[in-house]
């Protein structure tokens, strides 16, 4: 929901015309799907790849919307309904959040990053709600459709936002952060994403620079102070910047970090000294220590209490698909499917190292997608690494399988397995599973291994 808005203020804020309905009629929530299209909404009709919105217009009207944002070269003249006519859907989307967002003087955090940014954002969500009405993000609504959807759900009684900005393309970040003006950023790591657009980590460096370059002079950028390429982003931001990491040279030093199959414990050093101590959370890896002392440093800069702080960890758990841990008759199973890239894949790997296992320790790994020439390297790393870390077994699904097998068998890996079909590859682990046997399962969307995670419910 959102404070409500006549369609004149909609009109306004995305530079269209209406071209049918009244004026005065007031919209209360935004919605781009029309079988969740409730009455007061505003349907907005966007042309994906697969589909149309336009085609479903009708179907936002039966179901109470109350006027469509609409292509003007696209509408249906004989739907009948209030619409709004623009050049672009995607872009007024962007133009009317941007224009709702200036009614709403609150802090925003904009959290940005190559890995860890969801996460991140809901450690962060968790512990600033123990003292503000916070707003923030929903799942990975990052880009130039989720940012917009976020900031449309701003309400007067928010105290703070939390809006997680992603970006695949040069200039997304950009874009994304002018609409969104942030005071508060927050960069979790530099990493080899989306490579393909990118072309190396000086491009990723470039684009995620956007945020700091974002901020204002009375706001303040927490980043990972052990990433490469951190005095560029100083010299892009004008803003106070706190650096956290493992490095001595970090305002905020993780000293130590323990991990277990349940939890994330670490000791920090903080800038003063009054917020030294150790702290737990309950995600797995030891990246996450990383993810939760940045959510630390921006809730003690924006006031929090230890108490509040403590009870804001206490309350965490893995977001869908994100390292989450569930048990199936027995077996433990790391559900880690929602996205890949090289070095989110070796933090994953590397956690399975710490779990106390009885068992058969099996990854299940699927490609890495947008890495364009560094494609084949980046799987043959990860087949070495399978080896390297003394797995029991691996199973490699998609184009990039047999690339994964070959590089984990030359390296000693002898139990191995390539599938193209993420649903037979899941068949074929689920039969060979036993009660105390450990199986990671990460790959990026395109892999489609929430199938493995289906077959291996539905078989134990």
């Amino acid at each position: 929901m959102m404070d409500p808005r006549t369609l004149e203020f909609v009109e306004e804020g995305c530079q269209g015309r209406l071209v049918s309905g009244n004026y005065k009629t007031f919209v209360r929530r935004v919605c781009i799907d029309s079988r969740l299209a409730k009455p007061g909404d505003l349907f907005v009709a966007i042309e994906g790849e697969k589909f149309n919105g336009h085609d479903y217009t009708k179907h936002a009207f039966d179901q109470g919307a109350v006027a469509a944002l609409v292509n003007d070269s696209k509408v249906n003249r004989e739907v009948v309904g209030a619409k709004v006519e623009v050049l672009e859907t995607r872009k007024a989307l962007g133009l009317l959040a941007s224009y709702y967002r200036r009614d709403f003087d609150i802090p925003l955090i904009a959290v940005g990053g190559s890995n860890g940014k969801t996460t991140t954002k809901e450690i962060l969500a968790k512990i600033l709600s123990r003292r503000f009405r916070t707003l923030s993000s929903e799942a990975s609504f990052n880009n130039q459709i989720g940012v917009p959807l976020t900031l449309l759900r701003l309400r007067e009684d928010h105290q703070v936002a939390i809006v997680e900005i992603g970006t695949n393309h040069p200039g997304e970040m950009k874009s994304l952060l002018s609409i969104a003006r942030p005071r508060f950023g927050v960069i979790t790591s530099i990493g080899r994403e989306h490579l393909e657009f990118f072309g190396g980590l000086e491009g990723v460096l470039l684009e995620e620079g956007f945020l700091a370059e974002s901020l204002p002079e009375d706001g303040c950028l927490f980043v990972n102070g052990d990433i490469e390429g951190l005095e560029k982003l100083r010299e892009r931001c004008c803003s106070k910047i706190i650096t956290v990491g493992e490095s001595s040279q970090s305002d905020w030093i993780i000293s130590r970090i323990d991990t277990s199959n349940n939890e994330t414990i670490f000791e920090l050093i903080s800038p003063k000294g009054d917020w030294n101590g150790v702290y737990r959370v309950n995600l797995l890896g030891r990246h996450n220590a990383q993810n939760a002392a940045l959510a630390i440093a921006v809730a003690v800069e924006m006031g929090l209490s230890q108490e509040e702080l403590l009870h804001g960890l206490e309350d965490c758990r893995a977001a869908s698909m994100r390292m989450e841990l569930q048990t199936h008759g027995g077996v433990s199973v790391i559900n880690d499917a929602y996205n890949s890239n090289p070095d989110s894949l070796q933090a994953a790997l590397e956690t399975l190292k710490t779990f106390p296992v009885k068992g058969k320790v099996i990854a299940v790994l699927g490609d890495m997608a947008e890495l364009g020439e560094a494609s084949e390297n980046a799987h043959i790393e990860a087949g070495l690494l399978a080896a390297k870390l003394g797995l029991n077994g691996l199973i490699a699904v998609g184009n990039w399988a047999n690339v994964m097998v070959r590089a984990a068998q030359n390296n000693g890996l002898a139990n191995v397995a390539e599938f193209e079909d993420p649903i037979l590859a899941g068949k074929a682990l689920a039969s060979k599973l036993k009660p105390g046997d450990l199986v990671l399962i990460k790959g990026s969307r395109s892999s489609r291994l929430e199938q493995v995670m289906k077959e291996i419910s539905r078989a134990l």
